[in-house]
């Protein structure tokens, strides 16, 4: 396993506002994300060599006393549950607050979770445009991966091509615009033709069921074949305008890692939800 402890000397450079990304940090959609990467990456019988992002963000967030973690993470912190991949992600969490908190004190993103549950041998490689986002997030990583101030969906088909062994790619735009779901759309086309043996992650938001249905009738149109799985914490029929859930359309699992992304939502449902039910869906296409 590699080495998890973050460097403390210095300031960090304050992150771009254009997504206020420290806001919603640890909320429920990162937790599903974050439970199916520990749920894909732990299903590998040989690691894979190569980890890469699109949209890698600042890596590490210290949470402060209000936000949308509090209906997130915060729920899960506690004793383990016994579910192999929720509790991989908990023990992250947990080991960047102090011994005995009652509650999570930083939240890693999705670059340190990986570096945590990989050996030192896969190589990583981010792409991050913000030039403060990707300097937070070279301090977090100690100089352990590559990271690239470029565009994610150009690079990622690029770096994946040239990486013949077992791969990993994570699709994780913010979102803020609607181009950005034909976009990652785009981008996971790419990536399987660049490297048709790679496990590709393509993680979206949910407020309401429009756009993620179209994102999925554009893969299908594209003849990509995979497994879309959702996880919502707030009935949708509410119409809240805001985050409800999330989901993840994964192609070439592992095997047994959409089992154990199935097995995990009994165990995020109940205490993830606002309004005493929570829902999930899994959609082969």
């Amino acid at each position: 396993m590699s080495d998890t402890s973050m460097p403390t000397a210095g300031p960090l450079p304050a992150r771009a506002t254009d997504y206020a990304h420290a806001r919603h940090v640890g909320n429920v959609g990162d937790v599903f994300k974050h439970v199916t990467l520990a749920a894909t990456l732990g299903a590998f019988q040989t690691p894979p060599v190569l980890y890469a992002e699109s949209h890698a963000g600042d890596g590490l967030f210290t949470l402060g006393s209000v936000g949308e973690w509090t209906a997130g993470a915060a729920k899960l912190w506690g004793p383990a549950t016994g579910r192999k991949s929720v509790d991989a992600w908990k023990g992250m969490v947990e080991s960047l607050s102090k011994p005995g908190s009652a509650r999570p004190e930083k939240y890693p993103g999705s670059p340190l979770i990986a570096k945590s549950l990989l050996p030192a041998s896969t190589r990583m490689v981010l792409h991050e445009l913000d030039p403060n986002a990707a300097e937070v997030l070279r301090r977090a990583l100690s100089g352990s991966a590559d990271l690239r101030q470029s565009d994610g969906f150009k690079g990622l088909p690029e770096v994946l091509a040239a990486e013949k062994g077992p791969s990993v790619a994570m699709i994780d735009p913010p979102y803020t615009g609607k181009d950005e779901w034909t976009a990652a759309a785009e981008c996971l086309e790419a990536c399987r033709k660049a490297a048709p043996q790679a496990t590709l992650l393509l993680w979206y938001p949910l407020k309401a069921l429009t756009r993620p249905r179209a994102l999925l009738a554009d893969l299908t149109r594209r003849d990509l074949h995979g497994t879309l799985i959702e996880l919502l914490s707030t009935p949708l029929r509410l119409k809240r305008d805001r985050l409800a859930g999330s989901g993840m359309i994964v192609l070439n699992p592992p095997a047994g890692a959409l089992e154990e992304i199935c097995a995990a939502l009994p165990i995020l449902g109940p205490p993830l939800a606002t309004h005493g039910e929570w829902s999930s869906n899994l959609i082969g296409f």
